[in-house]
């Protein structure tokens, strides 16, 4: 086996899975470019996946609308906090046992351990931390809860471009929404509302989860 090739691999794992976390740490962007708030749940059900009405929950940390009565429940979770999880896991237990990859056999056999270690990690994180603190958070904001809230800019929002808001929810914790300038206010905006800006949720595009902001109270 070439090991410098498995080295390779095993690094990048580790890199990405820390990398991911820390971005949103610093600027919240990475919840945002999948709609706000850095965690990502998609539950499909695996047995029908021909038909889109049984995927059960697309959702964030921020709050969306909960499934339909009657969905199937999940096949498969989908959480990118626990996919960093299991990047990190199986690539720093790859490195641990790469010298022992010499073969063929003993290298498909850990490669296996590598992740079945990892999977056994990212199911754990799911289900004993991610899962119970949603089915246990009463206080999440909604979409529907936005509009007329003050918020502070954290990534920059220009005219033609989708930026970052940060607001507080009932408990005090940050949330983060993707954010662009109030459509019938473009005129009267300025260019750019940069970062560290108060303005104001004045709608809310629920379906492409995203928030119409504007520096002024009122709208004419």
């Amino acid at each position: 086996m070439n090991l410098s090739v498995l080295n390779y691999i095993f690094n990048l794992c580790i890199l990405i899975g820390f990398v991911i976390p820390l971005l949103n740490l610093i600027t919240g962007w990475f919840g945002s470019f999948f709609g706000g708030g850095g965690d990502v749940d998609i539950d499909i059900d695996i047995s029908d996946v021909g038909d889109i009405s049984d995927i059960g929950d697309i959702g964030t940390d921020a709050g969306d609308a909960p499934a339909a009565p009657g969905s199937k429940s999940s096949g498969f979770p989908f959480n990118i906090m626990c996919l960093c999880l299991f990047l990190i896991v199986f690539g720093a237990f790859g490195q641990s046992v790469r010298r022992y990859m010499t073969a063929l056999l003993p290298a498909v056999l850990l490669l296996g351990a590598c992740i079945a270690i990892a999977l056994l990690s990212y199911w754990a994180l799911y289900k004993f931390i991610v899962k119970r603190l949603k089915e246990s958070d009463s206080s999440v904001m909604s979409f529907q809860d936005l509009p007329g809230k003050s918020a502070e800019v954290t990534l920059s929002i220009s005219a033609n471009s989708v930026g970052t808001i940060s607001l507080p929810d009932s408990t005090g914790a940050a949330i983060s929404f993707r954010a662009k300038i109030d459509k019938h206010l473009k005129d009267q905006m300025p260019g750019t509302i940069p970062k560290g800006e108060n303005v104001i949720i004045t709608e809310v595009d629920v379906e492409n989860k995203l928030c119409y902001v504007s520096t002024y109270f009122n709208r004419n």
